[in-house]
């Protein structure tokens, strides 16, 4: 279905006042305050300390923290992540279709963990931005760990269109969704003017697209970095 003039109108009669009440300008902000929101702060790190021993395969980070009574010691490094010994390398995730699965700088690189659930199991999150140049900075490495102490954990890679870990949500019965975000354009198809934000889960080995959807509107045509929700814009318009 075409967004066109719905879109349009609704960019158009929104006054200034109505974008304050409901804008954000930043997605991480955004995603936190979404119902079932899985992480909000990642586990703390040294800012700017990274490590390099003779063989590795790059720098990497370290992070302890204590996770249900047992310490956890994670090193991320470009190509994989390893949680008290055991490694997961990237390009050994599930990947979600059509997203190319790249390395990360590891000082960018943030670590989520939520506890075990009645529904569901430990969750580790990583993402990081890896190179790359113009829009790159709307794209981030995102890997999804789901039992990481278990006898067969499940490791994923999810879109990372303007996304991260925070925005994983927790759904009934303990299922996770993530987005798959896309571009909503102009009625003549030539300007970004928004994101359609669709969620996915993981069953049964596949990925499959849930009912759940958002619609955000750019402030300015071709500027994801300041929005408003669809549904906020429409109850703050005059």
């Amino acid at each position: 279905m075409k967004i066109t003039a719905m879109l349009a109108a609704a960019l158009a009669t929104a006054s200034i006042g109505a974008y304050a009440a409901g804008t954000y300008d930043s997605y991480d902000a955004f995603y936190t305050v979404q119902a079932g929101a899985m992480f909000s702060e990642p586990i703390k790190q040294e800012a700017g300390v990274v490590y390099s021993q003779p063989g590795d395969e790059g720098a990497h980070i370290e992070l302890h923290t204590t996770f249900s009574g047992r310490v956890i010691r994670i090193q991320v490094a470009p190509d994989h992540i390893t949680v008290n010994d055991r490694t997961y390398r990237f390009t050994r995730a599930t990947k979600f279709p059509h997203e190319p699965i790249g390395n990360i700088y590891p000082d960018t690189a943030n670590v989520f963990m939520a506890k075990q659930a009645d529904n569901r199991r430990p969750v580790l999150c990583v993402e990081g931005h890896g190179s790359g140049s113009g829009e790159a900075d709307r794209y981030q490495q995102i890997f999804l760990l789901v039992d990481p102490f278990g006898r067969k954990p499940t490791f994923l890679h999810l879109p990372a269109l303007l996304s991260s870990c925070r925005a994983i949500v927790e759904m009934e019965g303990g299922q996770l969704a993530f987005p798959k975000n896309s571009y909503l354009f102009d009625e003549a198809q030539n300007a970004r003017i928004g994101l359609l934000v669709s969620y996915f889960t993981f069953e049964r080995g596949q990925f499959k697209q849930t009912n759940k959807e958002i619609r955000l509107f750019f402030a300015s045509p071709e500027n994801p970095f300041k929005f408003s929700r669809q549904d906020e814009l429409r109850q703050s318009a005059p």
